[in-house]
This record gives C-alpha cells, structure tokens and sequence, in this order.
C-alpha cells in the first residue's frame, strides 16, 4: 500500500535550536496513527514541517509520492491535508457558521463530501451555537469547531496536534468518539494527544518521539504489551528533561490480568488513582461551567463530589496507603523517607482543606454574593494540589517501590487493598462525566442522593 503521508530524515528546528534529527513516519489511507512522547519532543514541530510552518533543514515530506517540502502552507493544504492546530486557532470575532465556511472547499471525487450539515451531525453543539462568536464558546466547542474546520476542507488527512488537551472528560469523550466515526468512514488520521488509553483503541499505528527522532513504532497491541517502552517514553519522569507538565502514565494502564484473573502488580493503586483523577475532572468541569459559561453553581452534585472524596480518598485510600504500602517502602529502604514524610503531611493538610471546602461551598450555597468566588477558587486550588499529591505518587514514589519491594510484597499489599474498594473504581475509567456523576450522586447521603444517610 502506498503511504499517503512519508516523512524521512527530516531535520527542522527554530533558529539554532535544532528539534529533529531524523525523524521519519508513514500514514497510510484510512489509517489512524498517532505520535507520542513527553513534552519537547518534537511531535508537534514535526507536524508544523509537514504543513509547511516550519521550513526543514534536510530529508522529504512525501505526499502521495510527490515531495511537498518547501511548499506554503496553504498549498500543503489544498493537497488534502486538514490541520487541527494545538491551541484550536479559530477566528474569535466570527461566528460558528463563518468560522466553518470560511476556509470550506471541495477536494477530491468524495461521494460523501463534508457539509456543514455533516459536521453538525458529528457535532450537534455546533448548530446550537451557529450563531455564537468564537470567543464565546467552551473549550471544548471551540475544540469541536477547529475540527469542524478542517473537515470541511474535505482532506484526505485529518492531522489533529493535542486532540483533547485541557478539556473535560465528557468533551474528551465526544472528541474521540467523533474520530472513531471520522475514522470509520475511511478517513486517515494523524494524531497527537497525550490520553494513551483511548489512542490504543482507536489507532492502528504509533510512533514514539524522543528527542527529534522515532524511538519506537509498533501496532496497539505491541504498545501495550511493551511496558519498557511506557516506562522509558511515555510515563512522566523517564528522562532527564523537565517533564513536570506532562501526566504520569501508569505502566500497567493496559497490561493484561495475571492468571486466576488477579490485576496486574500495582494496577489496584493505579485504578484507584484513575478514579480519584476521573472525579477531579468532573469537579473541574462543573466549576469551569460557573466560571466560563456564567452557569449557576451546581451546589447538589458538588457536594455530592465532595461527600465522595471525603468517604473514599480521605478515609480509605489515604489510609491503605499509610497502614500497608509506606512501611513496607520504609522497612526496605531510606531512600523515599522525605517522600513519604512529605505525603503524609499532605494527606493530613488535604483533609483540612476538603473540610474546609465543604464549608466555603455551603456558604457560598447560601447566597452571599462574596462567597462565591472565594468558593471557586478554594476549589480549583484544592484540584491542583490533589492532581500534584497524585502525581508525586506515581512519579517520585512508585519507581523506588518498584526497586526495592519483591513481588511477594507487592501481591500482599494489593490484597489489602482490595479489601476495601473503591465503589467507583469497578468501570470508572469506561464512564463518561455524566455518568461517573449519577455513580456519586448514588452513593451520597439523602438529600444529595439515594444512598444510605451515613457510609
């Protein structure tokens, strides 16, 4: 088969800072393949070359065969290659409807061409908001909208660069569904995002960037199953570069259970940290709609999310982890004492502020008109430093674990912390944010939900 798209040797930089030594990938028709790699990698100047936003210094951008290096962008364009550029780029001062046919045309002999008609169908949000200027739309919708966008340039390559950064699960979710559906009507995909999990389902190749060049490529399949490659790539940490803003990747997100149908080593710590993540982000979406979309406070589900991470994360996870997991890293070794000392007081300080938390929103639920921001605030605080607290876990503590405790240990402290579970954790990471919140609202005490008075 042909490849659409081939990049070899490609070398591209800005100024005298080179970024790519060699680098080199192939897309082929109605495929999906994605680049990974942490942050400064080179994955998102890699497709600036291939547009032609970045002029390379040596090897071929092919499309079809034909070299296209050199060319402006908008002639790499009308080629049939549609760009989603990270940071959205819509047009804030038109509307949804002119920021689609703006740039609209016919390519090719599709006998499906893209319409907006079409995009509305993938995106319902956008004939809601046809009216509406750019820069009053949702992250997500101006993410939908960028998409929309590029689609009714009618390419043969849709080329998405950080797919579904910074938006909410719910979003996130609608954003790869519509790409699987993009995908299934024989479309070929080039994607760069750092959400692992729904890329193993959707893409049929990956290519591993470190340093400016390809450090490894296989299928779905041979990704998850190489967990050298998810520790030495992918997972936060695995190099010497400033890697603090790229999320901690679990190894064993993917690995498959161990005989008897037992999780994976650690993969109980880790579920429990996806849950805890996957509420936070339905915590941040509910707060992001009262500051940006000027929505009334949703009190109810709030404190319903609250009432969860106070009876789970505060009363049970936390002290798991100090009861069975931190004196077992003590008895083994010094080497993570500071660590552990500094989670512990976090443990303790994080219980303060969510009581604290508790107390701000049922105020602010009362009306006073300055309690409200203090509220938003406090809350959006508390979602860095919980998201921090996780990633000091995963990122400082979890590889000294992984050193000194034998295996032995290790299915002793899994077993004890699968006798008390998370009531969330059974299929957290396959619900959406609507859903994960009716499993929370469930759990609450009444009047917030249809649980038991007290858990």
């Amino acid at each position: 088969m042909t490849a659409l798209l081939e990049v070899s040797g490609l070398e591209a930089g800005y100024g005298k800072s080179q970024v790519l030594f060699g680098m080199g990938l192939q897309v082929q028709p109605g495929r999906c393949t994605t680049l990974l790699g942490r942050n400064g990698m080179g994955k998102s100047t890699t497709i600036k070359s291939v547009m032609g936003l970045v002029k390379p210094t040596l090897g071929e951008v092919r499309w079809k065969g034909q070299t296209i290096q050199g060319k402006p962008p908008y002639a790499v364009a009308r080629l049939g290659l549609g760009l989603v550029p990270e940071g959205r780029q819509i047009f804030p001062n038109l509307t949804v409807r002119e920021n689609l046919v703006a740039t609209a045309r016919q390519h090719g002999s599709s006998k499906s061409p893209w319409t907006v008609q079409r995009v509305h169908q993938v995106f319902p949000r956008l004939a809601e908001r046809a009216r509406n200027f750019g820069n009053q739309l949702s992250g997500g919708e101006q993410q939908m909208l960028a998409i929309g966008r590029a689609l009714l340039t009618n390419p043969e390559l849709l080329i998405l660069d950080e797919a579904t950064e910074g938006l909410s699960p719910l979003i996130r979710q609608e954003i790869w569904a519509a790409l699987a559906q993009i995908k299934s009507e024989g479309m070929a995909i080039l994607v760069v995002d750092k959400n692992l999990v729904p890329l193993l389902a959707l893409a049929d190749h990956h290519y591993v960037v470190e340093k400016g060049q390809v450090a490894w490529s296989g299928s779905s399949v041979e990704l998850r199953n190489d967990r050298t490659v998810l520790q030495r790539y992918l997972s936060a940490g695995g190099g010497d570069e400033d890697t603090s803003a790229t999320p901690a990747l679990p190894l064993d997100v993917s690995a498959p259970a161990e005989a008897g149908g037992e999780p994976t080593l650690l993969e109980t710590l880790y579920v429990e940290h996806r849950t805890i993540t996957a509420v936070l982000d339905t915590m941040a979406a509910l707060l992001r709609g009262t500051t940006d979309d000027r929505q009334p406070l949703p009190t109810a589900p709030l404190h319903a999310i609250l009432h969860y991470l106070d009876v789970f994360p505060e009363r049970h996870h936390h002290p798991k982890e100090e009861q069975y997991l931190f004196p077992a890293i003590r008895s083994r070794t010094s080497e993570a004492d500071a660590v552990l000392d500094r989670l512990q007081r976090q443990h303790v300080k994080g219980d303060e502020a969510l009581r604290a938390l508790q107390q701000k929103l049922t105020r602010a639920e009362m009306g006073g008109a300055a309690e409200l921001p203090v509220f938003l605030q406090a809350a959006s605080e508390f979602i860095v430093r919980y998201r921090e607290h996780l990633r000091i876990e995963e990122v400082e503590l979890m590889p000294i674990a992984r050193r000194v405790l034998p295996r032995s240990e290790w299915a002793l402290i899994e077993q004890q912390f699968r006798e008390r579970p998370d009531p969330l954790q059974a299929d957290a990471g396959a619900l959406d944010a609507p859903a994960l919140l009716r499993r929370i609202t469930a759990l609450a005490p009444a009047p917030l939900g249809y649980g038991p008075a007290a858990h």
